[in-house]
This record gives structure tokens, C-alpha cells and sequence, in this order.
């Protein structure tokens, strides 16, 4: 069995088929999986809908996180307001502490330009960083002090190359969003949601004890041989599995809506990169989820 780390089935687009796409996601071997919060609103929501509906689907098995995404971090240009929504994230938590299991998805986004993020806002780009950084610590203090495992969302600038669109990724030896993200987190249990770390970033990660790394859909583009090469050197304790559905379809399915059983090519993929079965990789990393995730 297969366990998708990272998903949005609350997304609009998933609202006519839902059933179905649970029932292809069970087809294909996918019986778990993690509804991701992105802003105050959908974390309440992904809650909801792991109680009220995917929870009570035989054979399937549901979580949810809360967490703010770093393209929210322009609204919070002040302590209160800030502070008022991480509250209001641990309140949904205290609603559901057994079906919730992460802060997240949190962390930093230096790849966008500011008009990319939100058209309307004319703030510096260093200054929306700087808001991000400030959105992401409160957020881990959060995950400790509710002694949760983070989900943390990182891309560099366009200038560092990495990111999930297939740009050529080129080393630098000026700091990354990247590196400040592994300072931040320290030695808190996190996951590295749909990881674009450049080599650099996947030896710290081996050095460490506490980072997983979650691979999405993007490892099997064509342009992407510096992630295939990553899961390739990284042990097989340290990986997990994500669609970030309904984003990033697999190669075979581009331009499509992506769904949790496409987990399913990923998952072979990896095995194949590293010369085992595809039983024994889903029971590795089936395994690191419930470890970081502390799933029962």
C-alpha cells in the first residue's frame, strides 16, 4: 500500500468526482492519504472533509494538516494579525488532534516574482522575504509547541535555477531559500514537501537525521535528471511520496489534473532508480510516513 503525503482534494476541481477519484486511488494501491492545509480557511476545511467524508470510506485512511502557504505571507504585515491566524490554526488542531499531523505546508517561496504572487501588491520583493520568514518561524514554533512534524514548501529565486518547472538547476554559492529553510527547521522533525534541492541541499540532508525528503510527480520530467540523481544517493529511510494533487501530473499525463493514484508512477519510478521492487519501496516509505507523521 501506498501513502500520498501531499494532497488538495478540497481543490474545486475535485468537487464533481470525488468518489471516483478515491476509488481509483484504492485501485491503484494509494489507502492513505494526507489532506494539506494552505491558508487558515483550507486547513479548516481539509479537516472537515477528512471527518465528515474521508474518514468514513472502508479500506481509506485520512489526515490533514494546518499551515499557512508563503504566498499568503503579504497579508500579514503586522504582529496581530499574524498572530490572530496562527491561533486560529491551533484551534482547528484542538478540534481534531487524532486526524491532524503537521504544521504545514509552511516555508519559503523565492522563485516568484511579486506580481506573480499577488498582481495588486507593489512591496519590495525583499520585503515580502522578509515577510515570509516571518510567516514560516511562527509556524514552526507553532509545530513545537504542538509537538508536530513540519511540511515545509521551498523554491528558490529564478535566478538559482531550481523550482518545479524543469529549469536547469545551477549551483551558487550565495545562500538559498533553501539553506535558510534547513537553518530555520534546525533539528525539528520535517518533510521536505515536492523536493527541488539542488545537490548542495541533498548532502546536507544526509547528514541530518530529522529531514525527509517528498518526492512529487516532478522527478519523472525529462529535464529533471538532478532529482532523479537525488533519489538515487538518498537512502531509502529518508523518502516519501506526494502527487501535490490536483498540481504536477506525472510526465504521462501533463496538462492534466493530477489525482492520488498517479503516486502509483512515482513510486515505480524510485524503485527502479534504485534496483528494488516496487513492494519493497512502498513498504519502506509507507513505514517513514507513520515514523514522521507518528501514524498508528
Amino acid at each position: 500500500m501506498l501513502i500520498d503525503t501531499h494532497a488538495h482534494l478540497y481543490w474545486d476541481v475535485f468537487e464533481k468526482d470525488l468518489d471516483q477519484v478515491i476509488q481509483r486511488s484504492i485501485d491503484a494501491g494509494v489507502n492513505t492519504i494526507i489532506n494539506v492545509g494552505v491558508d487558515v480557511e483550507k486547513s479548516k476545511i481539509a479537516a472537515r472533509q477528512v471527518k465528515e467524508k474521508l474518514s468514513k470510506i472502508p479500506n481509506f485512511f485520512s489526515f490533514s494538516t494546518i499551515g499557512i502557504h508563503p504566498h499568503e505571507a503579504i497579508k500579514y504585515q503586522d504582529d496581530v494579525s499574524i498572530h490572530e491566524d496562527i491561533k486560529k490554526l491551533e484551534e482547528i488542531y484542538q478540534t481534531q488532534p487524532d486526524h491532524i499531523v503537521a504544521v504545514g505546508e509552511c516555508g519559503l517561496d523565492f522563485y516568484l516574482d511579486r506580481n506573480d504572487i499577488h498582481p495588486d501588491i507593489t512591496l519590495p520583493y525583499g520585503q515580502i522575504k522578509n515577510l515570509q520568514r516571518q510567516l514560516f518561524q511562527v509556524q514552526i514554533d507553532l509545530a513545537k509547541k504542538l509537538n508536530l512534524p513540519l511540511i515545509v514548501h521551498c523554491r528558490d529565486d529564478r535566478s538559482k535555477g531550481s523550482g518545479s518547472t524543469g529549469l536547469p538547476p545551477q549551483e551558487t554559492l550565495s545562500p538559498s531559500a533553501w539553506d535558510e529553510v534547513l537553518n530555520m527547521v534546525g533539528n525539528h522533525p520535517t518533510i521536505l514537501h515536492c523536493y527541488s534541492g539542488l545537490p548542495k541541499t541533498t548532502n546536507l540532508v544526509l547528514s541530518s537525521s530529522n529531514l525527509f525528503v517528498s518526492f512529487a510527480a516532478t522527478i519523472t520530467y525529462p529535464k529533471n535528471e538532478y532529482l532523479r540523481d537525488a533519489a538515487r544517493i538518498l537512502p531509502l529511510e529518508k523518502i516519501l511520496l506526494e502527487t501535490d494533487c490536483p498540481f504536477l501530473p506525472p510526465q504521462s499525463r501533463r496538462g492534466q489534473r493530477n489525482e492520488p493514484a498517479n503516486v502509483l508512477e512515482t513510486a515505480q519510478l524510485i524503485a527502479d532508480l534504485k534496483n528494488i521492487s516496487l513492494e519493497q519501496l512502498n513498504n519502506q516509505t509507507s513505514n517513514n510516513v507513520k515514523r514522521i507523521l507518528k501514524l498508528n
